[in-house]
């Protein structure tokens, strides 16, 4: 085998030219969709083993808690901290105006961390919980709150906004004047890119319009372990556990801190996550405590540890929390001609995602505007927290409902006459998929038939309020619809290589773990691909071994991780093949011969970890066999790398499709083809407003199911999940002191699995994603879908239409003229 580089990499490019050809196309599936016995982390995480990072402990570690504002915007005018710092157990105190902090390294590229002027600890709060003033290290945990409490701070209070409405008014009191002194608009305008058609065609075109505005109250990121991390200095190395979901992105800007550390003195643990949703992950805010506890453990030369309290995790919510205001036209028979959405978003750091942007992927309609308007107002930060798509999946849900209500007809009807992509009809989405090589099948209509079916429709949709049941109760149902996730953006790093004692393969490639069980997915891809037996094939992601794979696997990632391992597994078959039919160049120098003289990699396979030639199997060696195999015959016996270095997120016949989010891109337009179908049967008591959801039914075409189990969790928890944040989440401030009321999992409601029914879940395979099998992701939109079918269901059993999430008893009453 020759070392030539050049060499080396035109035989890697020949392979991956012939990836995609017939004979890598597996003719059967052992693994791939199967419900598999095992998962990877099931026992260290049932009996409690699991590390997760507030776990760590590591010899002479301090405990670092920082100060967190009482006041929703506020100054600090004279802080003394010399009571704390006499407090016995206390090590250390860093305040706002330490030299050092005063000209620390800006944290975070998108300028994402409240505060001025972006440092790690500074002396105005724009929310009440922001990090300001100091941060303690102490022996404990407990000393270090004890301290803080000691501070005496004197504060100057501030004029502070709630409601993104009324902030963007330019007669309201100013946000954050640090930042923008002009008015409270974060982007400075509206996102319009998504809109397509003439709007006020549209309207002309439309036999009826109808307007209305909903809103969504703030629900939290709360997850079940407390925000933290821990610094230790060896010597000028950095060594760092991280609460992060992305975790290669910490690096990067910890070498940006200290002038430009070299990226291979900082070494990254990434242990268990705690099922973080995003969340805090997504801005640069978490990384504030890490500089500071980087800071104070250079100083005092000991390991630290920094915590928030519990409350912390309530600071911040998912960025659907705003008001919209919606106008649609549509015609007698259903066809929606015009919808013109527009949401004013809380602190959005990141409002690209247009109200409309799901109507534009999945819709003929053919005339949409859709404006995002961020407004900066005196609460925590708005970001991707199960999932960003909830507020296009509410203005998609509430419409088309919406009008199916006013023309008396079913729901799923609608959804059905409307269907389509980026304005256009399903006949130019049927091409497309024939352009494309898809399956010529109507995803949609698969999963609205199959839900309608399991939930029975057809016997309990009825009309409005026209449904009560023999216990006194009134039945609803509810519908709605849309595409599943399926986006290829991104990039992946994977290595398999093979153990040398026992022929066993072992997957390289650091991500978050965050409880989806993505990991023993990526072990079945490979071990069908190499013809492994499954125990065969293991993956411990939180080691680094020189490659990232994209996390967090919790929406579309399978569609770029999946590419990555398949690719690095047909590699890597084909070099087993190659090793154990050809002589190396050892070999080329002595006298033994391959492990199969006289046959070629074609003529040979592999299956349950075994090497056999296909013309005769009982001419077989086991790849434990193989691997001990002495001097030149052997696959080390030149000491090479028995492996593959190298995964690609993408197949080389759709890398030409490598583009930005969505279907949106001007150049080259991607569409969804796959669809997502959600059924809710609920009973309302009228005279307690209490609302009951007997049933769920979810329907996801995937594409290709790979972990059948993994697919029906999602579909499980994002159900329970979905039903939490439509009756119950929602964080409440007071409006005379803009304080946080609920700020603890007591008065935090989060539903568990005795607050809805019986769950369905259906898995519809179509083929139709563009990830490796046809695939598309299922993670985090069952949990966005849900939240929105509460009020057509609401609707359906009351006849009166509440358009205020969540949907709580008191609402119904008030709808019903109760109260």
């Amino acid at each position: 085998m020759s070392k030539n580089p050049e060499d080396q990499t035109a035989r890697m490019l020949e392979m991956l030219d012939n990836l995609e050809s017939d004979k890598y196309q597996l003719k059967e599936y052992k693994f791939i969709g199967e419900k598999i016995p095992r998962r990877i982390d099931g026992l260290a995480k049932a009996s409690g083993q699991a590390d997760y990072t507030m776990d760590i402990q590591l010899p002479g570690m301090l405990y670092m808690r920082l100060l967190m504002s009482p006041y929703p915007h506020a100054k600090i005018l004279k802080m003394d901290t010399s009571k704390a710092e006499k407090l016995p157990g206390v090590r250390y105190v860093l305040r706002y105006d330490d030299p050092e902090v005063i000209e620390a390294y800006i944290i975070g590229r998108n300028a994402v961390f409240f505060g001025e002027p972006d440092k790690p600890l500074s002396g105005v709060a724009h929310m009440e919980g922001q990090l300001v003033g100091a941060a303690v290290a102490a022996e404990t945990e407990a000393i270090a709150e004890q301290a803080l409490s000691l501070i005496e701070i004197d504060w100057e209070e501030r004029p502070f906004n709630l409601d993104p409405v009324a902030a963007s008014d330019p007669s309201a009191p100013l946000s954050f004047p640090e930042r923008y002194n002009d008015g409270n608009h974060f982007n400075r305008g509206v996102y319009d890119e998504l809109s397509h058609g003439d709007i006020k065609k549209g309207f002309a075109e439309a036999d009826k319009t109808v307007e209305f505005s909903f809103k969504r109250a703030a629900n939290t990121w709360v997850g079940p372990e407390r925000p933290c991390g821990v610094w230790k200095w060896n010597g000028d190395c950095a060594e760092v556990w991280l609460k992060h979901q992305r975790i290669h992105l910490p690096k990067s800007r910890i070498s940006e801190w200290f002038g430009g550390i070299a990226m291979s003195k900082i070494e990254i643990h990434s242990p268990y996550q705690g099922a973080s949703f995003g969340g805090w992950c997504q801005i640069d805010w978490n990384l504030g405590p890490l500089w500071c506890a980087a800071c104070v453990s250079k100083r005092v030369g000991r390991p630290v540890k920094y915590i928030f309290p519990r409350r912390e995790d309530f600071f911040g919510g998912s960025m659907d929390e705003g008001t919209y205001f919606v106008k649609v036209g549509f015609k007698n028979d259903g066809t929606i001609t015009a919808v013109d959405a527009t949401l004013y978003h809380v602190n959005a750091i990141w409002p690209v995602f247009s109200p409309v942007l799901h109507l534009h992927d999945n819709t003929r309609i053919a005339h949409i505007r859709g404006q995002s308007k961020s407004i900066w107002v005196n609460k925590g930060h708005t970001v991707p927290t199960r999932c960003e798509m909830l507020p296009p999946v509410l203005t998609q849900t509430l419409i088309l409902d919406r009008v199916a209500a006013e023309l008396g007809m079913d729901p799923t009807e609608v959804a059905l006459k409307n269907d389509g992509c980026m304005g256009h009809d399903m006949e130019w989405v049927r091409e497309e998929k024939k352009k494309r090589g898809f399956p010529g099948r109507d995803s949609l209509k698969e999963c609205i038939d199959q839900g309608k079916a399991a939930i029975k429709w057809d016997d309990k949709w009825h009309k409005p309020g026209a449904k009560r049941l023999p216990n006194g109760r009134m039945h609803g149902t509810g519908f709605t619809w849309t595409h599943e996730w399926e986006d290829s953006k991104g990039s992946s790093e994977f290595a398999i290589r093979i153990e040398r004692t026992d022929g066993t393969a072992s997957l390289l490639g650091m991500g978050a773990d965050n409880g989806v069980d993505a990991e023993s997915t990526y072990c079945q891809i490979a071990a069908d691909e190499i013809g492994f037996r499954l125990e065969d094939v293991n993956y411990n992601p939180h080691v680094y071994r020189g490659f990232y794979r994209m996390t967090p696997d919790s929406s579309s990632n399978m569609s770029v991780n999946g590419w990555a391992v398949r690719h690095a597994a047909r590699i890597l078959k084909q070099k087993i093949l190659e090793s154990a039919t050809s002589p190396s160049s050892a070999t080329q120098r002595g006298s033994f011969q391959p492990a199969f003289p006289g046959t070629k990699p074609e003529d040979m396979d592999i299956e349950d970890s075994v090497i056999y030639v296909k013309s005769d199997p009982t001419r077989k060696m086991s790849m434990a066999d193989f691997v001990r195999l002495d001097g030149a015959g052997g696959p080390f016996a030149d000491d090479e790398f028995l492996g593959t270095r190298v995964g690609w997120s993408e197949p080389l016949f759709a890398s030409s499709y490598h583009v930005q989010y969505g279907a949106n891109n001007p150049v080259n337009p991607r569409p969804h083809f796959c669809r997502q179908a959600h059924f809710m049967e609920i009973e309302v008591d009228t005279e307690t407003g209490e609302i009951s959801v007997t049933r769920i039914v979810n329907v996801n075409d995937v594409g290709k199911a790979i972990n059948r189990m993994s697919c029906e969790g999602q579909q499980y928890g994002g159900s329970i999940m979905g039903v939490s944040r439509a009756k119950f989440e929602e964080i409440v401030h007071d409006p005379v002191t803009g304080v946080m009321l609920n700020g603890n999992l007591l008065d935090y409601k989060i539903a568990t699995n005795k607050d809805l029914g019986p769950i369905g879940t259906v898995l519809v395979e179509t083929g139709l994603g563009y990830g490796p099998y046809g695939l598309v992701g299922i993670g985090e939109d069952v949990a966005t879908v849900v939240p929105s079918l509460l009020a057509p269901a609401v609707y359906n059993a009351i006849g009166k239409w509440i358009y205020d999430f969540p949907i709580t008893p008191d609402k119904i009453l008030q709808a019903l003229g109760k109260i």
